[in-house]
């Protein structure tokens, strides 16, 4: 069988864990520059001959010791023997191919810095040879992000400004190297005929958890390729703003994406004493949580949607494995326990409660989200690493025990996803290199993907009036030139997008085609769907029977045969489920929030583009005619008396609604030869789809194109979603 060599993307340098200038064979030569600068009586350490340079490892399970440093906290590595050789410390790893890793002589007691350099820099080095010499400086770390630091318990660092730079610069190698090493591992893998899934994974330090712990990749990597792209201390914005992820799933043709972030960006960057109030023994553990943990955690939501759309919109049908993290225990350390008592939580039990709390409500989010996606699976891990101290290295990792037993959970999720396949069904891996899309090509052979399928439906109704039925108007037919051509524009986005559409044109739009089809599409949509509704046409004001409106005044959207109010409006959204989305995108007057009276505005210049406003005389008149069955509209909607959008914190809403409209309250929108105005500036904003930032960017990006005259408005009602405002404007 023919073997094959996949292109691996370079990962750029991060902020805690680069690549130093110099190559690793620049970081060798220092090294044995720093070595001639030690103690001549210090003898480097020499690399085993091929007989002696293997190390009898000890179990995965094997307890380790903490170190005594009082600033810096070790991973309770071993410490150095006063044998010929390092100990391993638990949880030594294998190599890609089933062996264990060559071990690495050092010399009894403790080493020098210059010692410690090399070791760093020989790619030979296991990490379990290392892990004596290692500790957490817990001063310059981040929670999710462990810094190293020379152990001063077994390392001699002279107390020198340089010796301390040549530390600093010893560690950043070290990072970049475990890097390099298990990227080496997954292209020797690949070579091998491997003909398991092929693996991308993007984490923190639950995935890479520098040297001194055997982390979630450690594990799998023992039965699976995987690209590792995962940095302790990065963060999802991070994540999303580098955009290796996708580089490298396209590269490799990967099936799986293995993905671990959101506890920096919960613990908003170890600041947590900011979101928590002052202890009062008559609060619950959920009352001393501040509304702005909530908005931490809506954030890091809305990046997780952002990442799972950008990988379900690639070819080969990827798969996503994401997590939820346990309920970690506060023991007095930097990014739980200290915060606490600084805030006089000084109960353990009562600060375990308060992380509960934390977790919980991540977790709750970050399952509700993925339910929406169909190729996304979501590990609930609370209590895999469980409740014991013992079972955590510090307050947000586990000891490798714990990292085993999360690993197995997605190991088992692995297996679900993608059983063994036979050799004779393996991809060909060739030995000479091939281009990204036919790599990805020959894996989308074996696991083929449906275009659209997300697990969520879009649907769509697209109404355009370019006249309105006299009879009903009281003899005015308001005609308009671009309506019916915005309704068709705004239907070809929406058939572009993935939306199942209907289009309705003006003697076709009544009020009953329009109302039965909003209804149809509310008993259809579920959960995570979307509707989008435009429409374009006359605007107007009518009296308010019902107390509703401040104003005194009713909008309306004119309708073929007749207004519909917006009253009505608001109790058809009412019948839509939960976790909806609504798009409302409204090219008339007096759009800019349905809720408020504009002023009777001045007569327009003769040569001035056409408004699509329904004179208020019009109206009025339009109104006194068919006053019984306008009022009898007032009388039927629901709440009568709560003042339906300005006060929607008060009402039935259950899905979220936006609406981005042609113009403000006191303007008109215009109307134009080809599109109104305000849908002109839209499609070329859209640009054929080409616009990828949320809605508000996109809502920016048209009213800075649009005349001082005509402000189109950006309105959000309905139940908070702020992953829907992230979102690229009309996603399924």
């Amino acid at each position: 069988m023919a073997t094959k060599s996949i292109k691996v993307p370079s990962k750029p340098a991060r902020a805690k864990a680069v690549a130093p200038k110099g190559t690793a064979a620049k970081s060798a030569t220092a090294s044995r520059v720093a070595s001639k600068a030690s103690s001549p009586k210090t003898a480097s350490p020499k690399t085993a001959s091929p007989k002696t340079a293997s190390v009898k490892t000890a179990s995965p399970k094997t307890a380790s010791l903490k170190t005594t440093s009082p600033k810096m906290t070790s991973a309770k590595t071993l410490p150095p023997k006063t044998t010929a050789k390092a100990r391993p410390a638990a949880g030594a790893r294998k190599t890609a191919g089933g062996a264990r890793p060559a071990g690495i002589v050092v010399p009894p007691g403790r080493i020098s810095l210059g010692q410690l350099e090399q070791m760093i820099a020989d790619p030979a080095t296991p990490p379990e040879a290392l892990r004596p010499y290692l500790v957490v400086d817990e001063t310059r770390s981040q929670p999710f992000g462990p810094v190293l630091a020379p152990n001063p318990a077994t390392v001699d660092m002279p107390a020198t400004a340089e010796a301390r730079a040549r530390g600093d610069i010893a560690l950043a190698s070290l990072n970049w190297v475990e890097r390099m090493k298990r990227r080496m591992a997954f292209e020797r893998r690949m070579a091998g005929g491997y003909d398991g899934p092929v693996i991308v994974s993007e984490g923190d330090s639950w995935f890479q958890y520098p040297v001194l712990l055997w982390d979630v990749i450690d594990n799998l990597a023992q039965d699976y390729a995987i690209l590792s792209l995962d940095a302790a201390g990065d963060t999802l914005q991070q994540m999303v703003d580098q955009g290796e992820y996708l580089t490298s799933l396209k590269s490799t043709g990967a099936s799986i994406f293995l993905f671990s972030a959101g506890g920096n960006d919960v613990l908003g960057g170890g600041n947590l004493k900011a979101h928590l109030l002052p202890y009062d023994p008559a609060r619950s553990p959920e009352q001393h949580l501040l509304p702005s943990f909530d908005a931490l955690l809506d954030h890091a939501i809305a990046l997780y949607d952002r990442i799972l759309r950008d990988v379900e919109k690639l070819p080969g049908g990827v798969h996503t494995i994401c997590h939820g993290y346990d309920r970690a225990l506060p023991n007095g350390g930097r990014w739980l326990g200290r915060p606490m008592l600084e805030r006089g939580i000084t109960d353990p039990a009562f600060q375990a409660r308060i992380v509960a709390v934390m977790v919980d409500r991540f977790n709750a989010r970050l399952e509700r989200l993925t339910s929406h996606f169909a190729r996304v699976s979501y590990l609930d891990l609370r209590g895999v690493v469980g409740p014991k101290l013992d079972r955590w290295n510090d307050e947000l990792h586990p000891q490798n025990p714990g990292y085993a037993d999360v690993a197995a959970r997605f190991r088992r999720e692995i297996q679900r996803l993608a059983p063994p396949r036979a050799r004779d069904r393996a991809v060909a891996l060739p030995a000479t290199r091939k281009s990204v899309a036919a790599e990805a090509a020959a894996r989308a052979v074996l696991e083929p993907h449906v275009a659209g399928d997300t697990g969520r439906k879009g649907l769509s109704l697209h109404v355009g009036l370019n006249s309105i039925d006299p009879a009903h108007y009281q003899g005015s037919s308001g005609l308009l030139a671009a309506c019916e051509a915005d309704a068709e524009a705004m239907r070809a986005i929406a058939e572009n997008a993935g939306f199942e559409t209907r289009m309705l044109l003006s003697a076709q739009a009544t009020r009953g085609a329009v109302i039965d089809h909003i209804r149809a599409a509310a008993d259809a949509c579920a959960p995570g769907d979307i509707f989008l509704f435009t429409y374009a046409g006359h605007g107007a004001q009518v009296p308010d029977l019902n107390g509703d409106e401040p104003d005194r005044m009713d909008e309306t959207f004119c309708l073929f045969d007749g207004m519909l109010v917006d009253d009505e409006v608001y109790d058809l959204w009412c019948a839509f489920k939960p976790e909806v989305r609504v798009v409302v995108v409204s090219d008339s007057c007096h759009s800019g929030s349905v809720t408020r009276m504009a002023p009777v505005l001045a007569a327009a210049a003769p040569d001035a583009p056409a408004q699509r406003l329904l004179p208020l005389p019009v109206a009025l008149k339009t109104f006194e005619a068919h006053r019984a069955f306008y009022a009898g509209i007032s009388r039927s909607v629901r709440h009568a008396d709560e003042g339906r959008l300005v006060r929607a914190l008060a009402t039935p809403l259950q899905c979220s609604v936006l609406l981005l409209s042609g113009c403000q309250d006191n303007q008109t929108s215009a109307d134009g030869p080809f599109n109104g105005r305000f849908t002109e500036e839209l499609l070329k904003v859209w640009h054929s789809g080409s616009f990828a930032r949320g809605y508000e960017a996109f809502h920016r990006r048209i009213v800075a194109g649009m005349p001082p005259a005509q402000s189109p408005n950006l309105w959000f009602i309905g139940a908070p979603n702020p992953a829907f405002l992230r979102q690229k404007p009309f996603s399924i």
